[in-house]
């Protein structure tokens, strides 16, 4: 029998982000059996990478586009329509950035600090992402 261990820094990693993760997702696909998939396969395929993304210079933003590549793809093999019309709005109306960080701040109640650590951007640039969508969207 073959016994797999993972790295210490990669089970930490998962334990800091794992919630937050499945709770953003939910927000984005708004599917409880979907979301849990999306980051589960996330997380796997994150373990299959990680000696690239723990050497890359901010690991959390490597993770954080495989988070959103996997919840487009998610989406776009989608055939239900009722949670479709709700799914990924934000996305539809901002640039990703933008979009990340209004679901992360104001739907998810995450501190920038928080949201900044999981899209692996310093706390000032989801500032910026903030007023950007604000003026976006204006009164909406």
């Amino acid at each position: 029998m073959i016994e797999l261990v993972l790295p210490l820094e990669y089970t930490a990693f998962c334990q800091l982000h794992q919630e937050d993760y499945l709770r953003y997702t939910h927000e984005r696909v708004q599917d409880a059996w979907m979301s849990r998939q999306v980051v589960k396969a996330v997380l796997g395929n994150l373990a299959t990478i990680w000696p690239t993304v723990i050497s890359s210079p901010r690991p959390a933003a490597v993770a954080w586009q495989l988070l959103d590549a996997l919840i487009s793809s998610a989406l776009s093999q989608r055939t239900a329509p009722p949670a479709a019309q709700t799914a990924d709005s934000m996305h539809r109306m901002l640039p990703p950035g933008q979009a990340d960080a209004l679901i992360l701040r104001c739907q998810l109640h995450l501190s920038e600090q928080r949201a900044a650590e999981l899209m692996g951007v310093e706390a000032p640039t989801v500032a910026s992402q903030l007023l950007m969508a604000q003026r976006a969207l204006g009164d909406r």
